[in-house]
């Protein structure tokens, strides 16, 4: 059976990322906890395609199962995405560093 591709933007980032990790969408569905009377698998599909949205606990547990930041998963801009994976993959002290550095470089030294 074809698979459908992922329409939306968090389907077209979890899908690469379950790849990228090597797991089935059963395998993922089972870490996450859904393969309650094997749901697992296409709730996953469900999600990777667009047909539904994981609410923001299940965006979570998607993350941390694939070891990234949820804000990846929504980032618009791919560039920005980027930037949130490699980032978010730095010791503390160099994320400070470039919170830092960005903070110079844009003339602002607070948060919104």
């Amino acid at each position: 059976m074809p698979t459908k591709s992922p329409t939306t933007l968090f389907g077209r980032r979890l899908r690469a990322a379950r790849l990228a990790a090597g797991l089935t969408q059963a395998d993922l569905g089972r870490v996450l906890g859904l393969d309650d009377q094997n749901t697992g698998a296409p709730r996953v599909s469900r999600y990777e395609t667009g047909r539904h949205e994981p609410d923001q606990d299940t965006a979570a547990k998607i993350a941390k199962a694939l070891n990234l930041p949820v804000a990846y998963f929504h980032a618009v801009d791919d560039l920005l995405a980027e930037v949130i994976l490699l980032v978010s993959q730095m010791p503390k002290k160099e994320r400070e560093a470039i919170l830092a550095l960005i903070r110079k470089r844009s003339g602002s030294s607070t948060r919104p």
